[in-house]
Order: C-alpha cells, then structure tokens, then sequence
C-alpha cells in the first residue's frame, strides 16, 4: 500500500495550487486597497487645508463685519 496514492497527490496539488491563488488575489487586492486608502488620505490632507483656509478667511470677515458693526453703533449714538 502506497502512503500517498496518485489521486491524494492530485487533490493536494489542487489544494496547493488553490491556496496559492488565493493569496495572490489577496495581495492584489491588498495593494489596491492600500493604494486607495493612500489617495483617499491625500484627499483628506488637501480638503482638511481648504476647512482650514476656509474657516480662517470666515473668522477674518467676521472680525471686519463686526468692526463695520462698531463703527455704525458709534455714528448712531
């Protein structure tokens, strides 16, 4: 009696064969995946420095607004 028969053989190459595919669409889809997560924290940094250019030309009308404001209350007065 053979320890491993010709067919035991087969099916542990396709086992085998099988295993190997599927790592290697697993490290495909890895290095998209990680690829898109690198674009998308690109994105990120440039919209996080639009807020950031946003909300500080907001803060600077605002103060000139409010000065405007000061400036109107006194000629009232």
């Amino acid at each position: 009696m053979e320890l491993f028969s010709e067919s035991k053989i087969v099916e542990l190459e396709e086992k085998i064969d099988g295993l190997i595919n599927g790592y290697i669409a697993m490290k495909d889809e890895h290095e998209k995946v990680t690829a898109r997560l690198r674009t998308m924290e690109a994105e990120n940094a440039d919209l996080q420095e639009k807020v950031n250019s946003v909300r500080a030309e907001r803060e600077l009308i605002i103060d000139k607004v409010t000065r405007l404001l000061e400036k109107v209350d006194k000629v009232e007065v």
